[in-house]
Parts: structure tokens; sequence; C-alpha cells
């Protein structure tokens, strides 16, 4: 094709056409590249937000924490407080079995009988049989053992924790002696007369002292004292 050809086919109108038709088709594949662009864009933007991978690190190391707090129980502290507390658990009995016929009186008076005055009546009164064996009521140390012309043959036992057990009442022929160890059931000896109390039947009197005061012989010996 020589020159003049090129020339009149250019200004003819097939090659405007072809012209057009080029353009249009650049156009469209520039268009549908911005938009597959814009569809990636938008499709990121829709997924969990995130700073940086080292924040999807740490919530990935909380997540996991959390679910064993959730199903671990917390180990148990050594700087829990300690219970110092050490209860008493020596045996206890009455020193002598049979009835209670005079009680403690609560440090209130009451007539003697014998004597035939007001007084506190410091003990309990167990009737038994003249010559009836005597127990210690608790595990303890003889801290005393006297004759007295009233209360006739008296051991004094002190079984612990502020508690001393007396027993008097008893015959002279005691079978323990000062700084003897007795365990709770040892017999210590056995009744005779009270004088001072010998218009009652045959008994023993037995009396408790907790830190220096009196209280009830029963409490002590069901553990309520």
């Amino acid at each position: 094709m020589d020159k003049k050809k090129i020339k009149d086919f250019l200004k003819s109108n097939s090659f405007a056409g072809a012209m057009c038709l080029s353009v249009m088709a650049v156009a469209l594949a520039l268009y549908l590249a911005y938009d597959n662009t814009i569809g990636q864009i938008e499709a990121q933007s829709s997924l969990p937000y995130s700073d940086s991978p080292v924040d999807n690190e740490v919530s990935g190391v909380e997540k996991t924490e959390e679910t064993t707090l959730s199903t671990t129980p917390a180990p148990e502290s050594s700087d829990a407080p300690t219970n110092n507390f050490v209860q008493d658990t020596s045996v206890k009995m009455m020193p002598a079995e049979g009835e209670i016929i005079n009680p403690f009186s609560f440090h209130e008076l009451v007539k003697s009988e014998t004597l035939g005055v007001w007084k506190t009546h410091d003990g309990i009164d167990i009737a038994v049989p003249t010559g009836t064996e005597v127990k210690s009521a608790a595990i303890g140390t003889v801290v005393a053992v006297r004759d007295d012309p009233l209360w006739g043959g008296c051991v004094i036992i002190d079984h612990g924790n502020g508690y001393v057990g007396y027993y008097y009442g008893l015959d002279k022929e005691l079978l323990v002696k000062e700084n003897s160890k007795v365990d709770a059931g040892t017999v210590i000896g056995k009744t005779a007369v009270i004088e001072c109390e010998a218009k009652l039947q045959p008994h023993l009197h037995f009396g408790v002292k907790e830190s220096g005061e009196w209280i009830d012989p029963v409490e002590f010996v069901s553990g309520e004292g």
C-alpha cells in the first residue's frame, strides 16, 4: 500500500471507527481492573482489625491464660494462716461412779447439813460406799497429798491447761505421792468418812479449778469446762 492509500485510509470513516473501538476496549479493561482492585480492598477491610502481629500474639496468650485459669484450681498459698490452736484430746472421766447428791453451787451459798452454816459448795459429792476406789479424772501430775482433819485424805492433781482437780474424803492409805504422774483412770486411793460432811451418805467430794477459779466438775469431765 503506497503513501497515498495510507493517507486516504486514515482519513476514512473506517479508521475512525476502529480507533474508537480500540479506545473503548482499553477503557473497559481499565475499569474492570479498577473494580477488581476495589473489591479486594473492601474484602480485606471486613476482616478483624489488628494494629500489628504483636497484638494478635498477645490476644492469643490472654485467651490461653483465661482458659487455663477457668479449668485449673488455684494452688494453695504457702502464706495461708496456720491454725495453732491445739485441742485437748485427753480422756476425762468421773473419779467414781455414783449419784451426785450435792451439785456444784455456782458460788451461791448453801447450808451445810453437818456444820449448820451457809457456805459455797465448790465441788460435787458423788455417793459411793466407803472403800470405793477413786480414779484420776484425767492425765496429770500430783502436786499435793495431805491428811486434813475435816476433809480426810486429800489428793490434788494438776491436769494441765490451767485445770487442777481436788479429790477429798480419801482413806489415809493413798496410792500416789507428790510428783506422781497419773493417767485418766489411775487409782489414787479409796473413799473414807468426811468429817465436815458426815451427815451425808458416804461419798467422794470432787472439785475442779480452772485458772484458780472453782468450776463445775461435771463440765470439766464432759469437756465443756
